[in-house]
């Protein structure tokens, strides 16, 4: 039997945090008579729109078909602001998509908004949202394993239609070299190649050039241009990210270290 290859993405803190380990541990144990490989990807502290970019840039992507699953838990709570009883939150959701990925995510702001045009389908997982702080150890792994071993019975409604749209012209997500991917459409650069513009993010400004390519500036300039980041949507079409660089440092710095969802505005 191949092996079940299970992606963590999760804002627990960095990769070396004890709620990683607690998790992994969790969902090994739903898989008894099977082998499986977990990796771990660490997202900012309730920041669901670098959840949802990320999952969609590593789901989608993805080659590896049915024996690949997703982890995904950002749950900042933020769809009642008022006290909550017994830790309750945002549910639980299964997608899978054209590709043959499946994957079970809390169901919190932008986390799957940017993989809804490449979902079959999105629906509730019929388990507890409340009853634990920790719900992504102590509730959601036994769900998780359940549909990953080809066990649906947990399966509830379609709630595609709760899922927001991913927001446009805003930060997605930071680079290790700070280089900002953002949800700006390269297409509507093309008439600003070669020309610098001022970019506001965070509320700073920078001149930056609009560029054939992130390098196609000298070293230290900065450069606003079409990046590494898209995928493919099931009618062939490609959605691709715009990326924010200053060659040889960091953007994001310059800009104040931008959380996800930053607006994006250049003149």
């Amino acid at each position: 039997m191949n092996d079940i290859l299970v992606y963590v993405i999760a804002d627990y803190g960095d990769l070396h945090d004890l709620a990683f380990a607690e998790v992994k541990q969790k969902i090994y144990f739903e898989f008894p008579e099977q082998n499986v490989r977990i990796s771990t990807f660490a997202v900012p502290a309730f920041d669901t729109v670098a959840t949802g970019f990320a999952l969609a840039q590593t789901a989608v992507n993805s080659k590896l078909g049915h024996r690949h699953k997703f982890f995904v838990n950002t749950a900042p709570r933020k769809d009642d602001l008022s006290p909550r009883v017994k830790n309750a939150g945002e549910g639980f959701a299964y997608a899978k998509l054209y590709n043959g990925i499946e994957i079970c995510a809390v169901n919190s702001g932008f986390s799957l908004s940017f993989i809804k045009d490449c979902a079959e389908e999105i629906r509730a997982v019929n388990c507890s949202a409340a009853g634990s702080q920790f719900r992504s150890r102590d509730i959601f792994p036994p769900s998780f394993g359940k549909i990953a071993r080809g066990d649906y019975s947990e399966l509830g409604d379609d709630i595609r239609k709760s899922v927001p749209d991913y927001p446009q012209n805003v930060v997605c997500y930071t680079d290790g070299y700070g280089n900002m991917k953002c949800s700006v459409d390269p297409q509507d650069l093309l008439s600003l190649k070669g020309r610098d513009v001022t970019l506001d993010i965070n509320g700073r400004q920078q001149i930056v050039r609009c560029a054939e390519g992130i390098f196609g500036v000298a070293d230290g300039q900065f450069c606003f241009s079409e990046g590494s980041s898209g995928w493919r949507l099931p009618d062939g079409s490609r959605v691709q990210f715009a990326e924010v660089v200053q060659r040889g440092g960091s953007a994001a710095h310059t800009f104040g270290m931008p959380k996800g969802g930053s607006r994006v505005s250049w003149r």
